[in-house]
């Protein structure tokens, strides 16, 4: 089964339409995605290259080992996700919240980061490199073995945050 058919048929079991719960392990994709719910899905291992996804909710979902090549995230809503093991490269996030997002031992290399808020969010080991964008809100994050080498941020707006303290 290829991964854009997993994907769906996750997002039809989401909306009480049939399919099932997404598992995708090992898959590969670059398909472009609008309006899904894909809370709770499991993505581990998977490789996703120029893949889309806009205006879709990935609450509650789980990525580990994951690997995101110029990849676009649009009007998505990351409440509470847990990415661990995850690598972003030359991806663009805009208008999207990642509130009470846990990332762990993740890479952000060259991407785009667009009106994002990040609150009650959790970092361990995140490498924000060579990123740059504007936009970023987040109250009461906190994070640990956090690097933002060579990131240029405009407007951040970060209140009541602990980082690397």
């Amino acid at each position: 089964m290829t991964a854009q058919v997993i994907i769906t048929d996750h997002d039809r079991w989401r909306k009480g339409v049939g399919g099932s719960r997404a598992g995708l392990s090992g898959e590969s994709d670059s398909s472009s995605y609008s309006g899904l719910d894909l809370n709770l899905a499991q993505f581990t291992s998977s490789t996703f290259s120029g893949s889309t996804f806009a205006a879709t909710t990935f609450k509650h979902a789980e990525w580990s080992g994951c690997r995101f090549s110029n990849c676009v995230f649009n009007a998505c809503d990351f409440e509470s996700i847990g990415v661990s093991d995850c690598t972003f490269v030359g991806c663009t996030f805009s208008n999207s919240h990642f509130n009470a997002g846990r990332l762990s031992r993740s890479t952000f290399l060259q991407c785009t980061w667009t009106a994002l808020n990040f609150d009650n969010g959790s970092w361990s080991q995140v490498d924000v490199l060579d990123c740059h964008g504007s936009g970023i809100t987040a109250s009461d994050l906190r994070g640990q073995q956090v690097n933002f080498t060579g990131s240029r941020f405009e407007g951040l707006q970060f209140n009541n945050a602990i980082i690397n303290g």
